[in-house]
């Protein structure tokens, strides 16, 4: 398993996940998704490039939009962001269900 792949599974499953399947972050397709760096690693990327907060989940149609269009990429962005935020806030919720 690539470094980035293993970074973005362990931040998105739990114990209670039974399959590493995805759906895409932006259209919700489960057909071919792949985790996708959305600054690449050749284009500079982040410091941090296999940062999950550069890491999403694209079906195969998606990904391909994202390296034709910088817009279509900085809206996937801003979804991962909305998304990893959620989980950070649910992860948040269950820690202080549990104490």
């Amino acid at each position: 398993m690539q470094k980035h792949t293993k970074i973005f599974f362990d931040f998105w499953n739990d114990e209670f996940t039974l399959a590493q399947t995805y759906q895409c972050f932006s259209c919700s397709s489960w057909e071919g998704t792949d985790i996708h760096h959305i600054e690449p690693k050749q284009m500079g990327g982040s410091k941090c490039k296999d940062h999950i907060t550069n890491l999403t989940c694209l079906c195969r149609k998606c990904h391909d939009l994202c390296h034709k269009s910088k817009d279509f990429n900085k809206s996937i962005q801003a979804k991962t962001l909305r998304l990893i935020a959620d989980k950070l806030e649910e992860k948040l919720e269950l820690g202080y269900e549990h104490r």
